[in-house]
């Protein structure tokens, strides 16, 4: 042969796959998809995929089943790939799918191919495209960033600095060094009776597959609850998912012995170390669960993680190895049902990578493994469970249902892992007991299964899925009303960039939006001597500002500091603001408490609240046209009153309360609003006071209407969950970090003993309050998923959240994410648009590439006609 570079066999789980081959629609393609949010040099981008090619021969293989005594893999020595330019009217997922059939010949290398997607109207996305033999999802994650860093390095002109890479052969040694008495002892150990535990089937499973989808995003909060728990005990999300799986096998089934695929490395940690090496390691094998009939979750899982960890050893022995083993014939199904777990490595460097480069985040689309039914578990912000099924074999009522016990399964190991084994029936059964759909469902996704899948939605009481005219329509009773909208405000509290000379640019063009958008106020904090929120010494100056160029949205100060502030000032200034604005002044009332903004006022730090109080009381009377009492320069007792008169007949006034449950009641007791932060507490104990503060008034005789409950919250909204982390990610851990160096500068200033100089003390603070703030203190990222935040402070009285969005994310990133924090302000202000948006979008969620346009509406019941779907 020509062009030759080696010949070598196939690996056990090369030929697994390969032979016999897979008929053309299954073809085993996978890719890597990621949104290109800007012009990519197409030139060099092929160049650094021709450069990747010659790295590595397993990008350079080819396979030939026939025509040779066996079959055998050959390493070229030369090819020259292109790079693909191509259009997809029909949108992203169908190209995927075309592109899975398009297949490639296994013959030709590279078996790998690099697209560049045009999709309407005007998106593009770049595709890496793999076949399974070659491949495996963890190798070609390794490819595409080293195609990345040879793609930045030629931009650059520079060099990649990447190390030489390991020949596939390395890998072919490393097996047979291993050999294969062990893992065949290994194996008739542990699988001793290798019957696959069978789910019933519909009873006329049709001739050739149809492949279906079903997935399942769990929630932000939920799938932190996951990744707590995995970090807490030690447990990988492979031991906790297969776990899952064996104790529904069990629940489905009755066998407390179960068999089912999994998806093992194919090769020790060890081997994965040192030089680049890709190549096909992952693969399928099947596995023997025992689950206890007694016991906890908590110490069956870390038995388990035991166990698993201990079976690495021979993890390189494949299927087809496993049959002969224990004398099966050749085409003995080892498994009915399998899963697979990808999860990204600790130090994720591929993600800021492509982001440097104008690229989203990569989205991992995996062929499914050669069973009826798999499940897929990604690692996530939002944990994904996807249910791969031949839809002839699993009707899509029964992979819903499979779905939801799932997650519900999972939601109970991890928050209660201490609960008995033997209960988690219960669990699965009010999560969709064990009914099975009628054999006659259909094979695909119609009114029938959007009923179930809504049914499923926390939000949905009871649903009716008709073909109306032309559309689907869902009639939906929501399991709630809600009474109460939530307004939502724009805060301010940057730090001083000296750099920069246009330091007000955000805050006027956010104010600007605001104002167009409905947005309730804006709001600019008072602060001295020190770089964070250092350009906002004087909110009555901005707010001045800002009303010459704003119609409607409240102008505020958050807050002015009234022990460092004469009272006939604050009365003055605020009036000019309230008549510039033409009434839309407010203030926001705080005491203070670092030690070097008193340097304006030295006499009044030790009294500090009783001054603030007293200072508040003269504003007051002030505003209402009142005389009060002042010594002039003379030293003489005079009667003074302020100018211009102000619009409003009383100043809307706020008081900033930090974590002191007295003064939320004292609030509260005088009829003022409050503003409050989740700085120096979590939601649940700030959303307590608020109610402490509400029951103060309450009790005082102020009516409901009559006072607004302010939470002040980091905001940042965009498009998708990942991008919207790793925009914030950096400016918020930072602005935490700055406010532990406020804490060193009151420490210092009041001489107290409390070392808290240490770096590393610093930066752990900082990033554990990030973690804790984007997931339960925060409107952190997408539209929909912001929503459940909203829910918690409605449920909580909040009436308003002001929205900080100063913390160190770039201008132009943070007005572009002002459009959808007026979307989501929309949502929650028009529940009708709410409930169509989150409905639309979890069916999208759940029916990835495949969902229905529907249409939905809102009832308080429904009739006869449509009698509804209720889980």
């Amino acid at each position: 042969m020509k062009n030759v570079e080696d010949v070598y066999r196939l690996t056990p789980a090369q030929r697994e796959l390969l032979t016999p081959p897979p008929p053309g629609p299954e073809a085993p393609i996978e890719h890597l998809v990621a949104e290109a949010r800007g012009p990519l040099d197409e030139a060099l981008l092929e160049e650094a995929l021709r450069e990747l090619v010659r790295r590595h021969t397993a990008l350079r293989t080819a396979f030939f089943l026939q025509g040779m005594p066996e079959p055998m893999q050959v390493v070229r020595e030369k090819v020259s790939p292109s790079l693909e330019k191509t259009d997809a009217p029909q949108g992203l997922e169908a190209w995927l799918e075309a592109d899975r059939q398009r297949s490639m010949g296994l013959t030709a290398a590279p078996l790998v191919r690099l697209s560049l997607v045009r999709t309407p109207p005007a998106s593009s996305f770049l595709v890496f495209a793999w076949h399974s033999a070659a491949l495996d999802a963890g190798a070609a994650r390794l490819c595409v960033e080293e195609l990345l860093r040879l793609y930045q390095a030629a931009l650059g002109k520079t060099d990649a600095g990447l190390e030489k890479a390991r020949p596939f052969r390395e890998y072919l040694a490393w097996m047979e060094a291993q050999g294969s008495s062990d893992a065949e002892a290994w194996v008739r150990d542990t699988l001793k009776d290798p019957r696959p535990t069978l789910l019933p089937e519909r009873s006329a499973p049709g001739t050739s597959p149809v492949r279906g989808l079903q997935q399942l995003l769990l929630p932000s909060a939920e799938s932190g609850n996951v990744l707590a728990f995995l970090r807490k005990h030690k447990l990988g999300l492979g031991t906790l998912i297969q776990a899952a799986w064996a104790l529904m096998l069990r629940h489905h089934t009755g066998n407390t012995e179960v068999v089912f695929g999994a998806q093992v490395p194919g090769r020790t940690a060890a081997l994965a170390q040192g030089r680049p090496l890709v190549g096909r390691f992952a693969h399928l094998l099947p596995r023997r669960f025992v689950v206890p009939a007694q016991g906890t979750p908590l110490r069956w899982l870390r038995a388990l993680q035991a166990e698993l960890s201990e079976s690495q050893r021979h993890e390189h022995a494949s299927a087809g190895q496993v049959r002969p083993w224990l004398k099966l014939p050749e085409d003995t199904p080892l498994f009915q049902s399998a899963v697979t777990v990808w999860e990204p490595p600790e130090e994720d460097s591929l993600k800021p990578l492509a982001r440097g480069l104008g690229l989203g985040s990569f989205r991992h689309v995996a062929a499914p493994p050669p069973c009826p039914l798999s499940v897929e578990a990604v690692a996530g912000e939002r944990l994904a469970l996807r249910l791969h099924h031949d839809a002839n074999r699993f009707a899509p009522l029964d992979v819903i249902r499979l779905a939801g016990q799932l997650s519900a399964l999972l939601d109970v190991l991890v928050t209660q892992p201490d609960r008995e084994l033997s209960s988690l029936g219960e669990v699965l059964d009010s999560a969709g007991g064990t009914t099975r759909s009628p054999a006659t469902a259909s094979t695909s996704v119609g009114p029938e299964e959007l009923r179930a899948l809504l049914a499923w939605h926390p939000e949905v009481r009871s649903v009716d899925v008709r073909v109306e005219g032309s559309r689907l329509v869902a009639h939906v009773v929501p399991t709630r009303r809600r009474a109460r909208k939530l307004d939502f405000g724009l805060f301010f509290f940057a730090d001083e960039d000296a750099g920069t000379t246009d330091k007000y640019r955000l805050l006027l063009e956010a104010a600007k939006f605001g104002d167009a958008h409905g947005f309730s106020s804006v709001s600019t904090p008072e602060r001295h001597f020190h770089e964070h929120g250092g350009i906002y010494p004087n909110p009555s100056l901005l707010a001045a500002g800002i009303a010459t160029m704003t119609k409607n949205i409240g102008l505020r100060a958050g807050s002015v500091v009234l022990p460092l502030q004469s009272p006939f000032r604050v009365a003055e200034e605020w009036s000019i603001v309230d008549n510039l604005s033409g009434g839309r002044a407010g203030i926001s009332i705080a005491s203070g408490w670092v030690p070097n903004d008193f340097a304006l006022y030295p006499e009044h730090f030790a009294r500090k609240r009783d001054v603030m109080w007293e200072n508040l009381e003269k504003v007051e009377r002030l505003w209402r046209g009142e005389s009060v009492t002042a010594r002039d320069g003379a030293g003489k007792e005079v009667e003074l009153k302020v100018f211009p008169r102000p619009i409003q007949p009383r100043l809307p006034t706020w008081v900033t309360c930090a974590t002191d449950p007295a003064l939320f009641e004292r609030t509260g007791t005088g009829g003022y609003n409050v503003l409050t932060s989740l700085l120096g507490q979590p939601l649940e104990e700030a959303l307590e006071k608020i109610g402490l503060y509400h029951a103060a008034a309450d009790k005082a005789g102020h009516a409901r209407s009559a006072r607004t409950a302010t939470l002040m919250m980091h905001t940042f909204v965009g498009q998708d969950v990942d991008d919207v982390l790793d925009t914030v990610r950096g400016p918020l851990t930072a602005y935490l970090r700055a406010h532990v160096a406020l804490m060193q500068t009151m420490v210092k200033s009041l001489d107290l003993q409390v070392d808290i100089n240490e770096p590393k003390w610093a930066d752990y603070l900082a990033s554990y309050a990030f973690e804790r703030y984007y997931r339960s203190g925060a409107l952190i990222g997408t539209v929909t998923s912001c929503l459940p935040m909203v829910d918690k402070l409605l449920a909580g009285d909040v009436d308003e959240v002001a929205c900080l969005i100063d913390f160190g994310v770039g201008t132009d990133a943070v007005l572009q994410s002002l459009t959808h924090l007026a979307e989501l302000k929309r949502l929650v202000q028009d529940e009708s648009l709410r409930m169509e948006r989150v409905l639309t979008g979890y069916l999208a969620e759940r029916l990835p590439g495949a969902c229905p346009d529907l249409s939905v509406r809102l009832s308080d019941s429904l009739s006869a006609e449509h009698p509804g779907f209720t889980r």
